[in-house]
């Protein structure tokens, strides 16, 4: 039996993940990451070297994990996060409003006139640059990654073209 499990792999673990209304919300834990994913990981970090590493590559976890499910989980379905941004008590910041640390930042691919969720990350700070502020962020960039401290706009080339949304549960 235990040769039969070694072959297939292991199951994927959802736990309970419920948003604030109560309902539940679809997630997988990630496998630690292996040699592979590891050497990924280090050639984008080799891309972005004002990236500040804070937690080692790990798996159980992806970027929506890591925003909304307190790092126990990966949530990979986009609807999912749709579902906690309504029913968690988010609303989009208007344009006139400064985000503040605890915010979330979302990342929409564009393609064409699709917009499709590609990463959420936190903010931890507004650093003064010049006459503005830049936000720094907190990000997980994929379930096999470590944990980076970045500027919003640097994020991999993989992102291609994107738009960036302000989330805030502030009233």
């Amino acid at each position: 039996m235990l040769e039969m499990a070694r072959l297939v792999g292991t199951p994927p673990k959802e736990i309970i993940l419920q948003t604030r209304a109560g309902n539940c919300v679809a997630n997988n834990q990630a496998c630690d990451p292996d040699a592979r994913n590891l050497y990924i990981y280090n050639l984008l970090r080799g891309n972005h070297l004002a990236w500040v590493n804070r937690k080692l590559a790990c798996g159980v976890y992806n970027c929506f994990g890591l925003v909304w499910a307190s790092r126990r989980t990966a949530i990979y379905e986009e609807r999912s996060v749709s579902q906690i941004i309504m029913e968690d008590g988010y609303r989009e910041l208007r344009i006139e409003e400064q985000p503040q640390p605890g915010d979330v930042v979302v990342y929409l691919h564009l393609s064409g006139e699709i917009r499709n969720t590609l990463h959420a990350a936190v903010i931890l700070k507004l650093e003064q640059r010049g006459p503005g502020k830049v936000p720094l962020l907190l990000s997980k960039w994929n379930d096999s990654c470590g944990e980076d401290i970045h500027e919003i706009r640097d994020v991999p080339q993989s992102f291609g073209n994107y738009v960036i949304e302000f989330w805030t549960d502030r009233q």
